[in-house]
């Protein structure tokens, strides 16, 4: 699995939190709430040359624990870049 250096200089890196995917990054980005639920977010990134095209994506849907909601997160990244989500177009 490569691993986007982008995402190494992030100060909540977390390796497992990230998968390449059909050519592209997905980044795990669920954020806790006030009342401790987690939600539903996504970062895509591609490369193309010497650029980088990073854009994020969110939910309404929320979890108990973090670790419930990354991998829903990494699913949501592939649904979008699949073109299953409408509305949602990966960079």
């Amino acid at each position: 699995m490569r691993v986007s250096p982008l995402l190494k200089r992030t100060r909540y890196y977390h390796y497992m939190d990230s998968v390449e995917y059909s050519g592209y990054i997905l980044e795990a980005c669920p954020q806790q709430l006030a009342d401790g639920h987690w939600t539903l977010a996504v970062s895509i990134e591609r490369h193309k040359g010497g650029s980088v095209d990073v854009q994020s994506f969110s939910a309404s849907n929320t979890f108990q624990t973090r670790e419930e909601a990354v991998p829903h997160c990494i699913n949501f990244g592939r649904q979008i870049v699949d073109g299953k989500v409408l509305g949602c177009t990966a960079p």
